[in-house]
């Protein structure tokens, strides 16, 4: 089917190259989750449309219109591949720009944010038409205070890493806790660790503090029952 109606080359060639495994042979092709997703969405209307059909049509007819319905099906799964790798190439494309941006600050040592923006104002006047106003004394005064590039924020990896890592947890109760963002693997595992570590001690802890309190509780409930119990029987005694 996808090779009668394929017109990308692309598609043609990759077509042409796989070979149909035999009937009843398991195989696997290895597939981006949302392209699968919105694959399977697009699927199951085309299959509405034909069961909708079925209803008042035989048998034969319905495997007409199912047929029919082929090109459109080709012609959506083409679409849908086309706009996520469009969309994939526009994000790496960005990604790019990003890590490009970031990798390119330079260590201003002994400088400060006001030294920083006095230069970007010196530029400013050959990118703009209109006149440029000058800098607030008061504000600059207080940009002098801070340095132009903070500790722990030069080059930071989040701007600039090939591959990060989110390190996350989930509670018996199903609240989320982002513990933090690494570049390396293990830096991530670790810090679950650690939590997952706190976590089940919390756990003993609240165990231990319930059961001490059950404890009291019974005490508190063995103490009245022994009030009651002498109550009784000092009414009991009374009565004589």
């Amino acid at each position: 089917m996808a090779k009668a109606h394929a017109t990308n080359a692309d598609v043609k060639k990759a077509l042409d190259e796989f070979e149909i495994p035999a009937d009843g042979e398991d195989f696997m092709i290895q597939l981006p989750r949302k392209i699968v997703q919105l694959l399977s969405a697009a699927g199951g209307k085309l299959q509405a449309q034909v069961e909708a059909y079925r209803a008042d049509h035989s048998e034969s007819e319905v495997e007409a219109y199912a047929k029919s319905l082929e090109e459109e099906w080709v012609k959506t799964a083409d679409d849908i591949s086309k706009t996520y790798l469009e969309a994939q190439d526009a994000i790496e494309t960005d990604v790019a720009k990003m890590k490009k941006f970031f990798g390119s600050q330079k260590n201003m040592a002994g400088k400060t944010k006001a030294d920083v923006l006095k230069e970007i104002w010196k530029l400013l006047p050959k990118y703009s038409d209109a006149p440029v106003e000058p800098l607030d004394e008061e504000m600059l005064s207080e940009l002098a205070k801070v340095p132009a590039v903070i500790e722990g924020e030069f080059k930071h990896n989040w701007g600039t890493a090939e591959t990060l890592y989110k390190s996350e947890a989930i509670d018996s109760f199903g609240s989320k806790y982002l513990l933090g963002i690494f570049e390396k693997e293990e830096d991530a595992k670790k810090a679950f660790d650690v939590w997952n570590k706190e976590y089940e001690q919390a756990g003993k802890d609240v165990k231990e503090n319930l059961k001490s309190w059950a404890k009291g509780q019974e005490a508190e409930l063995a103490e009245e029952q022994d009030s009651v119990d002498r109550i009784r029987k000092a009414l009991e005694e009374a009565q004589r």
